[in-house]
């Protein structure tokens, strides 16, 4: 689990935009583009792992649903867990319920600085 968190935070602060919208991401492409050279920052050095696919991709659609206040994004709570799992009939185990809570966890932490 340890990797895919660490995988996911060198995402997750690639796609945090600045305060001109524009995502660390978007300035490291453009470096590549002027240069040619991929810059290392780009370069995730975390291998994505695999088996915990799953698990990203049920992050991802719980993220996209999101809820956000005044102080930005709101934590996945357990009840949008339970709705997402009983709409998409996706079974769960608890040790995986906890990983998508970490991993929203460290989404949470990147995005609030």
């Amino acid at each position: 689990m340890s990797d895919l968190l660490s995988w996911a935070e060198h995402e997750f602060k690639l796609n945090q935009p600045d305060d001109k919208g524009i995502t660390s991401r978007e300035h490291l492409k453009e470096v590549e583009r002027q240069t040619g050279v991929t810059p290392k920052e780009l370069k995730n050095p975390n291998e994505f792992p695999i088996l915990l696919r799953h698990l990203w991709f049920a992050f991802v659609d719980l993220n996209g649903a999101r809820t956000a206040g005044f102080s930005g994004p709101n934590p996945i709570t357990y009840t949008e867990l339970k709705a997402w799992k009983e709409l998409t009939d996706t079974q769960l185990k608890p040790w995986e319920i906890e990983g998508i809570k970490k991993l929203d966890g460290v989404y949470l932490r990147v995005a609030n600085g």
